[in-house]
């Protein structure tokens, strides 16, 4: 697979995958990304929304930050050429495409806790549930604070009166962003399991995933 990003419409960017996956229907997926390569986030079917990590694969610790990404930036998203920032305040994801343009860093991961309160009493898939498993080959089974996710896709409006709402998600098929890792980090992302509000349509299906790199470097 090859595929071009545009660089602030003066040059474009060829790109080669070099691992592609399929995160199934209320999975989750983690995988190492290098310094320099970039990560494809694709909805195939649309109004799918992913929750998206990105962990220093040096250190653990240090871990995309939706506080300190949204004072960076002064918005409540990055748009794109602009950069996620770690809970250490330095780059670690620059948002390098967007043809969807609504995304999230405000809403809390589901997990168990919140399908409870839904009523369901039986096991339930959640966000933070996929992390921990999807995580467990970095981190091994010792329970761990899941961060505040980058909600890819996901349509949370904000009211005048300060009011947060979940709104109907807004991609349609074919949908991507695109981040450039600026250090080598792990990437996880869960395709949400949420299926009591419209954040993923009601009906939570597949996300796919390439690991891209340049296919030739910039004169």
């Amino acid at each position: 697979m090859t595929f071009s990003i545009d660089l602030n419409g003066k040059l474009t960017l060829p790109l080669k995958a070099v691992e592609s996956v399929t995160i199934a229907p209320k999975h989750g997926w983690a995988g190492r990304v290098k310094a320099g390569q970039y990560l494809k986030l694709t909805d195939p079917r649309g109004r799918q929304c992913g929750d998206l990590w990105a962990f220093n694969a040096e250190d653990p610790d240090e871990h995309l930050s939706a506080m300190h990404t949204r004072v960076w930036v002064n918005r409540l998203c990055p748009a794109p050429g602009e950069s996620f920032h770690s809970n250490h305040r330095r780059p670690i994801l620059q948002l390098a495409a967007d043809t969807c343009g609504t995304h999230d860093l405000l809403t809390a991961s589901c997990d168990e806790h919140r399908y409870r309160l839904y009523g369901v009493q039986e096991s339930h898939r959640s966000c933070a549930g996929n992390l921990r498993e999807v995580m467990e080959p970095f981190l091994g089974t010792t329970r761990f604070y899941v961060p505040q996710p980058f909600n890819v896709f996901a349509n949370v409006p904000i009211g005048a009166d300060g009011s947060v709402l979940n709104g109907p998600a807004p991609s349609k098929p074919g949908d991507y962003i695109v981040v450039k890792a600026w250090i080598d980090v792990i990437v996880a992302i869960s395709a949400c399991p949420q299926e009591f509000n419209p954040i993923t349509g009601w009906y939570p299906t597949e996300l796919l995933v390439d690991i891209m790199e340049p296919t030739e470097a910039l004169a």
